[in-house]
Protein backbone atom coordinates (compact mmCIF):
# COMPACT_ATOMS: atom_id res chain seq x y z
CA UNK A 1 0.00 0.00 0.00
CA UNK A 2 1.08 3.35 -0.66
CA UNK A 3 2.06 6.01 1.99
CA UNK A 4 -0.40 8.71 2.28
CA UNK A 5 0.72 12.20 3.75
CA UNK A 6 -0.62 15.56 3.06
CA UNK A 7 1.22 18.79 3.63
CA UNK A 8 -0.43 21.88 4.67
CA UNK A 9 0.73 25.23 3.92
CA UNK A 10 -0.25 27.83 6.56
CA UNK A 11 -0.62 31.39 6.49
CA UNK A 12 -0.65 33.12 9.73
CA UNK A 13 -1.36 31.95 13.09
CA UNK A 14 -5.50 31.47 13.15
CA UNK A 15 -5.32 30.29 9.55
CA UNK A 16 -5.15 26.39 11.22
CA UNK A 17 -6.40 23.49 8.75
CA UNK A 18 -8.83 22.71 11.45
CA UNK A 19 -11.75 20.14 10.35
CA UNK A 20 -9.41 19.22 7.45
CA UNK A 21 -7.25 17.94 9.94
CA UNK A 22 -9.10 15.94 11.97
CA UNK A 23 -10.52 14.69 9.34
CA UNK A 24 -7.23 13.72 8.39
CA UNK A 25 -6.37 12.58 11.50
CA UNK A 26 -9.82 10.49 11.64
CA UNK A 27 -8.21 8.34 8.84
CA UNK A 28 -4.84 7.54 9.78
CA UNK A 29 -3.10 10.27 7.36
CA UNK A 30 -0.39 12.68 8.52
CA UNK A 31 -0.29 16.32 8.10
CA UNK A 32 2.64 17.86 7.82
CA UNK A 33 2.35 22.06 8.52
CA UNK A 34 4.74 24.58 6.99
CA UNK A 35 4.65 28.24 7.52
CA UNK A 36 5.89 30.40 5.02
CA UNK A 37 4.86 33.61 6.73
CA UNK A 38 7.51 32.47 9.76
CA UNK A 39 10.29 31.60 7.05
CA UNK A 40 10.10 28.15 6.43
CA UNK A 41 10.53 27.25 3.05
CA UNK A 42 7.80 25.97 0.86
CA UNK A 43 9.42 22.58 -0.87
CA UNK A 44 9.69 22.91 -4.92
CA UNK A 45 7.89 19.70 -5.18
CA UNK A 46 5.80 17.63 -3.53
CA UNK A 47 8.09 14.49 -2.98
CA UNK A 48 6.55 11.99 -0.42
CA UNK A 49 3.27 14.06 -0.23
CA UNK A 50 -0.10 12.46 -1.76
CA UNK A 51 -1.79 15.75 -1.34
CA UNK A 52 -1.76 19.67 -1.04
CA UNK A 53 -3.56 21.79 0.81
CA UNK A 54 -3.64 25.69 0.94
CA UNK A 55 -4.95 27.83 3.82
CA UNK A 56 -6.16 31.09 3.99
CA UNK A 57 -4.49 34.50 5.25
CA UNK A 58 -4.50 38.00 5.29
CA UNK A 59 -2.36 37.84 2.24
CA UNK A 60 -3.58 38.42 -1.10
CA UNK A 61 -2.31 35.83 -3.87
CA UNK A 62 -0.71 39.09 -6.47
CA UNK A 63 0.96 40.16 -3.55
CA UNK A 64 3.77 37.75 -4.69
CA UNK A 65 6.76 41.12 -4.50
CA UNK A 66 5.53 41.64 -0.67
CA UNK A 67 5.34 37.78 -0.16
CA UNK A 68 7.47 36.06 -2.41
CA UNK A 69 6.46 32.78 -0.60
CA UNK A 70 2.99 32.88 -2.53
CA UNK A 71 4.93 32.54 -6.11
CA UNK A 72 6.44 29.50 -4.53
CA UNK A 73 3.31 28.19 -3.61
CA UNK A 74 1.88 29.17 -6.56
CA UNK A 75 4.66 27.18 -8.75
CA UNK A 76 3.68 24.64 -6.20
CA UNK A 77 0.06 24.24 -7.26
CA UNK A 78 1.05 24.20 -10.83
CA UNK A 79 3.42 21.02 -10.68
CA UNK A 80 1.17 19.33 -8.61
CA UNK A 81 -1.66 19.39 -11.12
CA UNK A 82 1.38 18.59 -13.81
CA UNK A 83 1.57 15.28 -11.62
CA UNK A 84 -2.23 14.69 -11.22
CA UNK A 85 -1.79 15.27 -7.14
CA UNK A 86 -4.83 16.37 -4.99
CA UNK A 87 -5.22 20.06 -3.95
CA UNK A 88 -7.28 21.74 -1.66
CA UNK A 89 -7.73 25.67 -1.80
CA UNK A 90 -9.45 27.17 1.16
CA UNK A 91 -9.83 31.04 1.15
CA UNK A 92 -6.37 32.30 -0.36
CA UNK A 93 -5.21 28.77 -1.09
CA UNK A 94 -8.56 29.21 -3.30
CA UNK A 95 -7.11 32.32 -5.08
CA UNK A 96 -3.60 31.07 -5.32
CA UNK A 97 -5.12 27.94 -6.98
CA UNK A 98 -7.04 30.26 -9.59
CA UNK A 99 -3.89 32.24 -10.28
CA UNK A 100 -1.55 29.44 -10.64
CA UNK A 101 -4.08 27.91 -13.25
CA UNK A 102 -4.36 31.61 -15.01
CA UNK A 103 -7.29 33.08 -13.46
CA UNK A 104 -7.22 36.63 -12.67
CA UNK A 105 -7.16 37.42 -8.67
CA UNK A 106 -8.25 41.16 -7.61
CA UNK A 107 -9.69 43.20 -4.67
CA UNK A 108 -13.36 42.74 -4.47
CA UNK A 109 -13.60 46.35 -3.30
CA UNK A 110 -15.87 44.92 -0.23
CA UNK A 111 -15.41 42.58 2.63
CA UNK A 112 -17.55 39.09 2.79
CA UNK A 113 -17.60 38.11 6.43
CA UNK A 114 -19.60 36.19 8.51
CA UNK A 115 -22.02 33.44 7.60
CA UNK A 116 -23.98 34.07 4.30
CA UNK A 117 -25.70 31.54 2.25
CA UNK A 118 -23.83 29.53 -0.51
CA UNK A 119 -25.73 27.93 -3.35
CA UNK A 120 -24.21 24.66 -5.70
CA UNK A 121 -24.63 25.10 -9.09
CA UNK A 122 -26.55 22.07 -10.43
CA UNK A 123 -23.80 19.98 -11.74
CA UNK A 124 -22.42 19.96 -8.17
CA UNK A 125 -24.44 16.90 -7.87
CA UNK A 126 -22.91 15.02 -10.33
CA UNK A 127 -19.28 15.67 -8.38
CA UNK A 128 -17.75 13.15 -6.25
CA UNK A 129 -17.16 15.92 -3.44
CA UNK A 130 -20.62 17.40 -3.32
CA UNK A 131 -23.08 15.02 -4.87
CA UNK A 132 -26.08 14.30 -2.46
CA UNK A 133 -25.23 17.19 0.34
CA UNK A 134 -27.69 19.96 0.74
CA UNK A 135 -27.98 22.51 -1.93
CA UNK A 136 -27.72 25.68 0.54
CA UNK A 137 -25.65 25.77 3.60
CA UNK A 138 -24.11 28.41 5.31
CA UNK A 139 -20.44 28.36 5.83
CA UNK A 140 -17.73 30.57 7.27
CA UNK A 141 -16.83 34.03 4.88
CA UNK A 142 -14.09 35.95 5.76
CA UNK A 143 -12.07 38.07 2.43
CA UNK A 144 -12.05 41.08 0.75
CA UNK A 145 -10.49 39.75 -2.91
CA UNK A 146 -12.18 37.13 -5.24
CA UNK A 147 -11.62 35.16 -8.30
CA UNK A 148 -11.83 34.55 -11.79
CA UNK A 149 -12.57 30.48 -12.64
CA UNK A 150 -9.60 29.43 -14.31
CA UNK A 151 -10.08 28.54 -18.12
CA UNK A 152 -11.35 24.65 -17.81
CA UNK A 153 -12.32 25.24 -14.15
CA UNK A 154 -16.15 23.93 -13.76
CA UNK A 155 -17.89 26.40 -11.02
CA UNK A 156 -19.59 24.46 -8.16
CA UNK A 157 -20.42 27.27 -5.60
CA UNK A 158 -21.98 30.54 -5.73
CA UNK A 159 -22.99 33.20 -2.96
CA UNK A 160 -24.77 36.55 -3.20
CA UNK A 161 -21.74 38.51 -3.16
CA UNK A 162 -18.96 36.31 -4.70
CA UNK A 163 -19.78 34.14 -8.29
CA UNK A 164 -17.23 32.02 -7.65
CA UNK A 165 -17.20 30.24 -4.40
CA UNK A 166 -16.35 26.97 -5.37
CA UNK A 167 -15.01 25.59 -7.76
CA UNK A 168 -13.15 22.04 -9.58
CA UNK A 169 -9.99 22.08 -12.32
CA UNK A 170 -9.08 18.24 -13.45
CA UNK A 171 -9.87 15.11 -11.67
CA UNK A 172 -8.62 16.08 -8.06
CA UNK A 173 -8.39 20.36 -7.48
CA UNK A 174 -11.01 21.95 -5.43
CA UNK A 175 -10.69 25.91 -4.64
CA UNK A 176 -13.11 26.78 -1.82
CA UNK A 177 -13.50 30.78 -1.20
CA UNK A 178 -15.19 29.98 2.15
CA UNK A 179 -13.67 28.38 5.15
CA UNK A 180 -15.06 24.82 5.22
CA UNK A 181 -12.61 24.07 7.75
CA UNK A 182 -13.22 26.35 10.18
CA UNK A 183 -13.98 25.71 13.83
CA UNK A 184 -15.78 27.49 16.92
CA UNK A 185 -12.24 27.73 18.28
CA UNK A 186 -10.85 29.12 15.37
CA UNK A 187 -12.89 31.57 14.41
CA UNK A 188 -12.92 32.84 18.13
CA UNK A 189 -9.50 33.36 18.01
CA UNK A 190 -9.78 35.11 14.22
CA UNK A 191 -12.24 37.50 16.28
CA UNK A 192 -9.77 38.27 18.44
CA UNK A 193 -7.20 39.11 16.46
CA UNK A 194 -9.27 41.04 14.18
CA UNK A 195 -11.62 43.23 16.14
CA UNK A 196 -10.18 46.77 15.54
CA UNK A 197 -10.20 45.55 12.13
CA UNK A 198 -13.62 44.17 12.17
CA UNK A 199 -15.38 47.06 13.93
CA UNK A 200 -13.64 49.72 10.90
CA UNK A 201 -15.97 47.32 8.67
CA UNK A 202 -18.95 47.61 10.49
CA UNK A 203 -18.81 43.99 11.56
CA UNK A 204 -19.67 43.33 15.58
CA UNK A 205 -17.82 40.83 16.87
CA UNK A 206 -20.63 39.69 19.21
CA UNK A 207 -22.78 39.14 16.13
CA UNK A 208 -20.52 37.30 14.10
CA UNK A 209 -19.63 34.83 17.53
CA UNK A 210 -23.72 34.15 17.68
CA UNK A 211 -23.46 33.18 14.08
CA UNK A 212 -20.62 30.84 14.12
CA UNK A 213 -22.21 28.89 17.30
CA UNK A 214 -24.91 28.75 15.86
CA UNK A 215 -23.81 27.66 12.04
CA UNK A 216 -20.58 25.95 12.30
CA UNK A 217 -21.93 23.03 14.71
CA UNK A 218 -24.71 22.58 11.07
CA UNK A 219 -22.09 22.88 8.80
CA UNK A 220 -19.45 20.32 10.44
CA UNK A 221 -21.43 16.73 8.66
CA UNK A 222 -21.37 19.09 5.30
CA UNK A 223 -16.96 19.73 6.13
CA UNK A 224 -16.25 16.35 7.30
CA UNK A 225 -17.74 14.16 4.12
CA UNK A 226 -16.48 16.80 1.69
CA UNK A 227 -12.91 16.21 3.33
CA UNK A 228 -13.53 12.81 3.58
CA UNK A 229 -13.69 12.47 0.05
CA UNK A 230 -11.01 14.81 -0.92
CA UNK A 231 -8.98 11.69 1.02
CA UNK A 232 -10.26 9.25 -1.11
CA UNK A 233 -8.45 10.83 -3.37
CA UNK A 234 -4.67 10.66 -1.56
Amino acid sequence: MRSRRVLFVQHGESDKPGLLADVLLARGIPLDVVRPDLGQPVPDRLDGYSGLALGGGAQGAYETDRYPYLAEEIRLVRRAAAAEKPVLGLCLGAQLMAAALGASVRPAGFFEIGFHPVELEPIAELDPLWTGLPRHFMPTHWHGDIFELPPGGMPMGRSRMTPHQAFRYGAHLYGFQFHLEMTLEIFEEMVRESEEELAGRGCQPGELLDGARRHLPELRPVAETVFSRWTDFI
